[in-house]
Parts: C-alpha cells; structure tokens; sequence
C-alpha cells in the first residue's frame, strides 16, 4: 500500500470513529442525565452499553482498539492516541459496571426480597451475604455513576486533542462540519470553537470540507458550504470563488446544462483554478472531452462542442 493510500485509510478510520464517538457521547449522555443513580433504569443504558455490536460504547471501543494499538511509543502523538484509547476502554469497562449493578439492583434484589418472604425468618448464610451486598450497592451505584461521567467528559477532551491534530485532514473537517450539531452538543466551545482550533477561522475550516465534498463528486453539497464561508467577512474569497465555479460547473455538467457548465467552467480556469486544482482539471478535461457525444448536431450543439474543446484544450495544456 502505497503511503498516501494507507493515510486515506487512517483518515477513513479516525472519520469512523469519530462518528462513533459523537453517538456515544451523545447517548450515554443522554442515559445518564439523572440527577443520580436513584433515577437511573437498566432499561435506560441497556442499549447503549453492552458488549456486541448492537452497542455504541461496544463500537467506540473496537475502533479505537483497532486503530490506536501501537507497539511503540516513539512519539507524543502516538503517546496522545494510546492515552485516548486507554480512557476509551476504562470507560468501557466502567459502563458495564454500572449495567450490571442496575441489573443486580432490578433483577436480583427483589428476587432476593421474595426469597426472604419466603423463608419466614429462617436464618441462610448466602441469604446474609446477600443482603450485606446489597445494603452497599446503592453507594457504590453512586460512586461508578460519577467515574462514568468523569471518564465521559475526559474521553472527549482527550479525543478534542486528536481532532486538533488532524486539522489538514479535510475529510475529518468535512465530517464535522455535516455532524456540527453534534459537535455543538458534545464539546463546550461547540462547532465554531473547535473549527477554530483547527483552522484558525471558520471559513478556513468550511472551505477544507468543501475540498473533501469536491474530492468526492458531491458537489452540490460543496457549494452549500463554500457560500456559508463566503458570508463569513473574514473569509477569503479568491479561492472560494475559485472553488465555486468548479463545483457549480461540474454540477451542471451533472444537470445536463452544458452551457452554464462551460461558462462555470471557463470562469474558474480564468480564476487560475487549475493552477492550485491540479486533480481537478483533470476532472473537468474528462467531462468536457464527453460533450460531444451529450449535445446535439445542430449549430447550437456545435458551438456548444466547440467550446468545450477549447476549454479541454486550455485544461490539457495546463497540466503538462
């Protein structure tokens, strides 16, 4: 595998799980939004936690497991992912203490209780030892409820850490920016915050999803966004703009409007597009190296052809 494959893959991998991550976050926040562990319910965490697939902490764990296990430990960055994947599975762990112990206090104690209904006052050293466990559980039910959400806030600002280092990872920003209500509700300083952090503004953030969204042929998507950047007044509009042509160019290739596409597309060639898009011209050529077969044989059509060669030219040429 060659280097920039095997980084897409772990850019692929760290997206998952942040995905992941969010859900969690998300719903074990959600489960353990009681005051305290009196108004908790098995019920109320039994999806969340577990240890199959159908659980998201289950999930988080496995990827985190699979993608932060290192044998070394050379560099703080590696330092940094092991230390995250280490609180991922205390939290885990600490999860499914609490499960168990709001199963015990469910299932078990008035199982208990009946059986001593039962016994009429006979005496049972196993009977004493449970209810003994028992007269504890509230209290410790109490303790694992407040490391779980210990564990809860420093996993998220431990992974935070992660996110800022991947800032030049644009399909890591795109996933944040399509998520950003999620972001909102998990990290204190919300989505802007956090774009902040990694870009330094915003728009700089909005403007590398748009990159990734462009790498990925979603190009309405992509000006959706680079018009939100475009709103920001710090923004810097000669490579939005740039971008904005391209996207709404390909776009309308896409739509069957070959002409808006050739304009769309001759205006960010003008803009030296191709220049800073190397990839992207290359995109473009091969959709308007196809035209020909797409318009029809009239003298429209033709025109049409003939400036779609001129621009494929100017495209070709460009790139050597």
């Amino acid at each position: 595998m060659s280097p920039r494959s095997d980084a897409a893959r772990k850019s692929s991998d760290f997206v998952r799980l942040l995905h992941e991550f969010l859900a969690a976050h998300r719903e074990l926040g959600a489960a353990l939004s009681c005051g305290d562990a009196a108004g908790l319910s098995f019920a109320s965490i039994a999806d969340v936690v577990g240890d199959d697939e159908r659980s998201v902490l289950y999930r988080l764990k496995r990827d985190s497991h699979d993608l932060f296990r290192s044998e070394g430990l050379a560099s703080a960055a590696v330092r940094r992912e092991v230390l995250f994947d280490l609180a991922v599975g205390s939290l885990f762990h600490e999860a499914m203490k609490l499960r168990e112990s709001l199963y015990q206090r469910e299932v078990y104690a008035p199982r208990l209780a009946s059986l001593r209904e039962a016994a009429e006052g006979e005496s049972d050293p196993l009977l004493e030892e449970f209810e003994r466990l028992g007269g504890n559980r509230e209290g410790r039910l109490e303790e694992i409820l407040a490391e779980v959400r210990i564990l809860l806030i420093q996993t998220r600002d431990q992974f935070r850490r992660l996110l800022v280092e991947r800032a030049g990872e644009r399909p890591v920003t795109r996933a944040l920016v399509g998520r950003r209500k999620h972001v909102d509700a998990a990290f204190s300083e919300g989505f802007a915050g956090l774009m902040e952090a990694m870009h330094g503004d915003v728009a700089t953030g909005l403007v590398d999803a748009a990159h990734s969204l462009l790498d990925s042929a979603y190009f309405t998507e992509a000006s959706q966004v680079l018009r939100e950047a475009a709103r920001k007044s710090y923004a810097h509009r000669g490579e939005i703009d740039q971008l904005q042509h391209y996207s709404e160019g390909m776009q309308l290739y896409l739509a069957g409007d070959y002409v808006g596409s050739v304009q769309a597309i001759e205006a960010w060639i003008d803009l030296g597009g191709p220049d800073a898009e190397r990839e992207f011209g290359r995109r473009a050529a091969s959709a308007l190296g196809r035209v020909g077969r797409l318009v029809g044989d009239d003298s429209r059509g033709a025109a049409i052809l003939d400036a779609a060669k001129q621009l494929q030219l100017r495209l070709e040429t460009a790139s050597g």
